[in-house]
């Protein structure tokens, strides 16, 4: 028997198809998709909205040192 995931069997359906005659086909449900909770929506917006502000060229350790050694 072929155990197949509901997002492959959907991909690749003739190819499933044919072989499910001589072997037996098992098709997964697919999986719901759980409901974010709030907080977590907020985390997210706040990530989103956060990335971009540092530049990806810059040495954050130095950036550090150089001003912890200005005070």
């Amino acid at each position: 028997m072929i155990v197949v995931s509901y997002a492959d069997f959907s991909a690749d359906m003739n190819k499933y198809l044919s072989e499910a005659s001589t072997y037996g086909l098992k098709i997964l449900p697919q999986k719901k998709e759980r409901r974010k909770s709030r907080k977590h929506e907020k985390f997210v917006q706040a990530i989103d909205a956060a990335s971009g502000i540092i530049p990806s060229d810059i040495d954050v350790d130095k950036a550090k040192t150089e001003s912890i050694l200005k005070i």
